[in-house]
């Protein structure tokens, strides 16, 4: 595996994550967590509680990427 195919596969599991947490945000404003039964409300208010450093550590992580990807680029690995 090369520099580039290796930053490629970062970048996109950082991206992955990235539209992971943008879609749990926008199911945690609509879902009711009075509406959901027990074993279901204990994971929203999990993923609420945690949702911020999730979206974060995606963010990183495709940014890691990216600039390995330049590197990878300007080294023409």
């Amino acid at each position: 595996m090369t520099l580039g195919e290796a930053a490629q596969a970062v970048a996109g599991i950082g991206a992955l994550g990235v539209v992971t947490a943008a879609l749990n945000l926008v199911a945690l404003r609509v879902v009711r967590v009075d509406e959901v039964p027990g074993p279901v409300r204990a994971r929203i208010l999990w993923w609420s509680a945690h949702n911020t450093a999730f979206l974060a550590a995606s963010v990183a992580v495709t940014a890691a990427g990216l600039l390995l990807l330049a590197a990878a680029v300007a080294t023409g690995a």
